[in-house]
């Protein structure tokens, strides 16, 4: 006896899709639009389990039938999107752009990319946005689900006195308070990671293994899903990337959604189950696969000179809703209700697909991204090498490896160290340019950087959870330095305007400073204001823009991609006015490093072929060998 079926449940898909879409399109009304995933695990959870549950009772169940319907509900579209953007990757993507989503395919076809993405970056990161399958983090979750969830209950049905529901509560319980630990202590774990997460499928398992009571009364189901549908408004409406989510936050859609699935028959279940309501559920998979990669390589070619409405969020939407339908009616239904007469041969072409997926990506992988699809020119500007100093050794060292002098050394390293290059990740985007000039110099010196972690007396990085660790750190770094009697400069780098722009910010700010500069009075400490921010990603753009002077001469852009004039002065207009207070301080001297990038028509982004900075706001190796030969000439002074 199979499940009956609910239209208004594939109603409720829509209810999650269409705010996920409308959040990926930039909607603002939308603003928590992502927690249509949520929507999404819930109704997976119940699904799931009503299937297993009825199986297992009935004595039918069977671990190949199950991975049989997932593989055919999810593999045909998946795999289908997973051509499609390699090809359009292959063709759009710098090189690094490349291999990143070469490891995403990869991730992706071993339900590992939640996994991938944890460890990567943040949901509402800038670089999240032009990541093709970055969405493909939930299948990751719901896959990790599918392969733990059959083989519990089949264990509590041999041998739990299928006592489905004492288990499946202790999940939640334990997942729930998991879940809201982790927000506070690891929130991007707590956001992609199914140990967090596993409680939103089992709020839709319980619902399942009917531990809610039911009520059939319509007063109590129409107030139950009008309940329901307000907890999501508020979720969708209300909720941005400022909540703090999962979390408690999570419980609104969650709880919202788990009624309405409670409250079968009711006025709003009707309404979710109109015909136009439940085709775009019947789309819902398709239309999550397909939204994601056209918004993100629209992001990706933002700047691309086409008709506005190409660009638009009608038109991407209206291409999602193409695609989805293309997909649906062509391959995801047609696949799906194909009998299976040879489940070995199906299960050797399932892992056939999956080998040949790995294959592909990591055909990206291991070639650093194909350069070779590009011209030479764009190549080149693409290319942008991590510095040498970045590794365990020489970056982001505790307190206990700086007391114990594990520090790395620049410039000429036989000589004695004469000075201590101190700061955060714009210390580390400089390092190469200062070891190159002081090795040229026949100068040696101290590198001592951790990333987020202003080189300032007690005063906290941007990173929260390493807030107490950056303090204890500076401390360490400070005691180094002023206890060497050798090194007689400090050379202080740091991304300042994240801490002087606001006026509390500013006081914390000079109070730091003097601190610091109390710790440092016998040596000569050189202040750097390194250089302007772009807000774009300057290898990407100016490697797409040599690719369209290649191909499409007429798409490229008629002026020099460079950083507006009087970016740096306006950016860092609160600190400057600060410093001219430390003018008269006879151990103090300000670099402006960044003139040398600047001029009158603005800020260079490259020279000689070659990007000067890594990303939007860090130097690139050979822009810190441009930035210090070009505007450090203060710097001479601590290598004579």
């Amino acid at each position: 006896m199979s499940l009956k079926y609910r239209s208004d449940i594939d109603g409720l898909r829509t209810l999650a899709v269409m705010p996920v879409l409308f959040y990926h399109a930039g909607m603002t009304l939308f603003s928590g639009g992502y927690v249509g995933v949520d929507i999404f695990f819930v109704i997976s959870g119940y699904l799931i389990t009503s299937i297993i549950v009825r199986e297992l009772d009935e004595d039918r169940f069977t671990i190949s039938n199950f991975y049989v319907r997932r593989v055919k509900r999810i593999f045909p579209a998946l795999y289908f999107l997973l051509a499609f953007t390699f090809l359009l990757s292959f063709f759009t993507l710098m090189p690094v752009h490349f291999e990143s989503f070469g490891k995403s395919v990869v991730s992706t076809v071993l339900f590992g990319s939640n996994i991938l993405f944890w460890q990567e970056s943040g949901y509402f990161d800038s670089q999240a946005e032009t990541k093709p399958l970055l969405h493909t983090w939930s299948l990751g979750v719901e896959e990790q689900f599918y392969i733990f969830f059959p083989i519990m209950l089949m264990l509590i049905a041999k041998y739990g006195g299928k006592k489905y529901v004492r288990y499946a509560l202790t999940l939640f319980i334990a997942s729930f308070i998991l879940c809201v630990w982790g927000t506070k202590t690891h929130p991007e774990a707590a956001f992609y990671l199914i140990p967090y997460r596993t409680w939103e499928l089992m709020l839709g398992a319980l619902i399942a293994l009917k531990f809610f009571p039911k009520t059939e009364k319509p007063l109590h189901t129409n107030i139950m899903s009008g309940t329901g549908l307000l907890l999501l408004c508020i979720s969708i409406f209300y909720f941005s990337h400022d909540t703090s989510f999962p979390g408690y936050a999570a419980l609104l859609p969650c709880v919202g959604t788990a009624l309405i699935i409670m409250s079968e028959g009711s006025f709003v279940n009707r309404v979710l189950s109109t015909k136009p309501v439940v085709w775009i559920g019947l789309l819902s998979y398709s239309l999550y696969l397909w939204h994601w990669p056209l918004f993100a390589l629209r992001n990706y070619w933002g700047n691309i000179d086409i008709p506005p409405f190409y660009k638009s969020n009608l038109f991407l939407i209206l291409l999602t809703f193409a695609f989805a339908a293309f997909s649906y009616y062509i391959v995801e239904k047609p696949l799906r209700v194909k009998k299976i007469e040879n489940r070995k041969l199906f299960f050797r072409a399932t892992y056939a697909v999956m080998f040949i997926g790995c294959l592909v990506g990591a055909s990206a992988i291991v070639t650093n991204g194909i350069p070779q699809r590009i011209p030479e020119e764009a190549a080149k500007l693409a290319y942008t090498p991590n510095s040498k100093f970045k590794t365990k050794e020489c970056y982001e060292l505790s307190e206990d490896a700086i007391k114990a002098g594990k520090y790395c050394s620049m410039g000429d390293t036989e000589s004695k160290p004469v000075f201590a290059l101190w700061g955060d990740s714009h210390a580390l985007a400089l390092s190469d340019g200062l070891d190159k000039f002081a090795g040229d110099n026949k100068a040696s010196g101290l590198f001592m950087s951790n990333s987020a972690c202003p080189p300032l007396l007690g005063l906290a990085g941007t990173d929260r959870a390493k807030a107490d660790q950056c303090i204890k750190s500076n401390i360490a770094i400070a005691d180094e330095i002023a206890d060497n009697r050798k090194v007689e400069n400090v050379v202080l780098v740091c991304r300042w305007m994240k801490y002087t722009d606001s006026p509390q910010k500013l006081e914390d700010f000079r109070a730091a400073l003097d601190r610091t500069l109390d710790k440092l009075k016998h040596k000569e400490v050189f202040f750097v204001l390194d250089n302007a921010e772009a807000d774009f990603d300057v290898p990407r753009e100016l490697a797409k823009d040599a690719l369209l002077k290649a191909y499409i001469p007429a798409l490229a852009s008629k002026q020099p991609i460079n950083i507006s004039a009087g970016t740096y002065e306006t950016m860092n207009s609160n600190l400057i006015s600060l410093l001219k207070e430390y003018e008269n301080r006879t151990n103090f001297h300000v670099v402006p490093l960044y003139q040398g990038l600047c001029g009158p028509d603005g800020c260079i982004t490259q020279y000689d072929g070659r990007a000067l900075y890594y990303d939007d706001d860090h130097l690139s190796v050979f822009g810190a060998d441009y930035a210090v030969k070009n505007g450090g000439a203060l710097l001479l002074e601590m290598v004579k």
